[in-house]
């Protein structure tokens, strides 16, 4: 957990005028830094299989043989 989501966590009655002053600078420099072009970096997060999820979610009906009339 960062610094940034202790605060958010807090009750916000009981935030110091310091802890408002960092909540609002990190702000402040989110948007420089989205108004400059700047991309946000990806965090590291495990990949999905994208293949295998779909295997889930989508249930193949199995059938056995099949008969067909001519």
């Amino acid at each position: 957990m960062t610094d940034l989501d202790d605060l958010m966590s807090r009750d916000p009655l009981d935030l110091s005028d310091q802890d408002i002053a960092e909540i609002i600078a990190y702000h402040r420099n989110q948007r420089a830094r989205k108004a400059s072009g700047e991309k946000p970096t990806k965090t590291a997060s495990a990949s999905i299989d994208i293949s295998s999820l779909a295997k889930k979610l989508v249930k193949v009906p199995t059938v056995g043989k099949i008969e067909r009339r001519f």
